[in-house]
């Protein structure tokens, strides 16, 4: 990697406090000076990878009065003529531009905006090079790898001054109504989460297949070891595929884990925060059969293998999530951060803050710490000992091994470089 990027606690927690209170400067491209915006004065927008979750999007793109998609991006030649043709069809028009090559997305001058829905190992790389490139990013979850590229993603948005948002709709849209709970005392101090979410990730060893026509298999693969291709491998089924495996990301534990971990550390107003220490199943001090991550002051968020969505247990009540939703209310009012410019969607969000060049509900720095709980839990999984983070040095304490792990050896050329 060239630049290790590191970038200590005290600047990192600095850039991202004031999240919700500081603009940024007012960009004349955005705001449509020098003719570079359409007449309509959408936001230009570009999709890179259509699998599942790209689909998706790109409804919520192509249903939204903020964006107009001009262009689709993906190295499956199938999946790219299968975008532009849902695009020009929705418009009706042909002018649907389609790139092999999301370096040639980035190089279009009439780009504001792109939609990263990539694999996760794409994550990264695509969005630091977009903000380099002058475009605002939404970024699918989770959006990084290993504790450095959380660092380096964070960097990199606030030196090129870009929105950029992670992609969880679910930390506000499902589990919001449970902060003015918690944060007025509702259910006296909390203490402890228990967190439903997936597993952590495993090896892939797949047997080779027959490449399908019209894949770039080197370019999915990317920052990852070259292997044969795979069908279930590259699959971006919500059941499995690459999901599971450790060379693509982080497992279901961060798939589902950026939403259901940054939804909690959001309701309890900790979601900057990193553990301290994390202690592996039925170990000293945590009885349970799932990681336990311990945080600077006390709280304790446990990684349930069954049984629980959301629980939050505090000195005075237990609060499930959604069991409990009409059950228990807030004390008083709280003021908690939330969606800007008195949207409701995640997206529409997006644009809004675009616009007015604000940092979004989901600034970057959010889920990026949020990536981090994930990755150091998966940690602790496949080490199976305690492990004492030190998010100022980005090591471990004490244990060389682990931390060798907060970064990866990436595949020339898709290493990841900083500026």
């Amino acid at each position: 990697m060239a630049n290790s990027g590191k970038l200590t606690r005290r600047h990192f927690m600095a850039s991202a406090a004031s999240a919700a209170a500081i603009p940024y400067l007012v960009s004349g491209h955005v705001l449509g000076l020098e003719g570079k915006l359409s007449p309509n004065e959408r936001l230009q927008t570009v999709l890179i990878g259509y699998g599942n979750r790209g689909h998706e999007l790109m409804g919520g793109a192509l249903g939204s009065s903020q964006f107009r998609v001009i262009g689709a991006c993906d190295c499956f030649a199938f999946q790219k003529e299968s975008a532009a043709n849902r695009i020009n069809q929705h418009y009706r028009t042909n002018d649907c531009k389609k790139f092999d090559r999301y370096e040639d997305v980035l190089e279009w001058k009439d780009v504001d905006v792109i939609i990263n829905s990539t694999p996760d190992h794409w994550h990264t790389k695509i969005a630091i090079e977009a903000c380099r490139a002058g475009k605002d990013v939404y970024c699918e979850k989770p959006l990084t790898l290993t504790p450095i590229e959380s660092r380096q993603i964070v960097k990199a948005a606030r030196k090129y001054n870009r929105v950029v948002t992670g992609g969880s709709q679910r930390v506000m849209e499902d589990y919001g109504y449970m902060a003015p709970v918690v944060q007025s005392g509702a259910l006296g101090k909390v203490t402890e989460a228990h967190v439903g979410v997936g597993n952590p990730p495993i090896e892939c060893w797949t047997p080779a297949q027959e490449q399908p026509e019209g894949l770039d298999w080197d370019r999915w693969l990317g920052q990852a070891p070259w292997v044969p291709y795979s069908s279930w491998r590259a699959s971006g089924s919500y059941g499995g595929g690459w999901r599971n495996f450790m060379e693509y990301g982080n497992g279901f534990l961060a798939d589902w884990g950026a939403h259901k971990f940054a939804g909690t550390l959001y309701i309890m107003g900790m979601d900057l925060e990193e553990p301290v220490t994390l202690l592996p199943p039925r170990s000293e001090g945590n009885d349970t059969n799932g990681v336990l991550a311990i945080f600077a002051n006390g709280f304790k968020l446990y990684h349930a293998r069954g049984g629980h969505d959301i629980t939050l247990v505090g000195s005075e009540r237990t609060f499930r999530h959604n069991q409990d939703r009409d059950k228990i209310k807030p004390l008083c009012a709280v003021d908690i951060r939330r969606y800007k410019g008195g949207q409701t969607r995640l997206m529409e969000e997006f644009g809004w803050c675009v616009r007015h060049r604000v940092r979004p509900f989901q600034d970057v720095a959010y889920p990026a710490a949020a990536a981090v709980v994930c990755q150091l839990m998966a940690f602790c999984y496949r080490l199976n000992r305690r492990l004492d983070w030190d998010r100022e040095t980005c090591t471990f304490k004490n244990d060389e091994a682990a931390s060798r792990m907060v970064r990866r050896v990436q595949r020339a050329p898709y290493q990841i470089t900083m500026d």
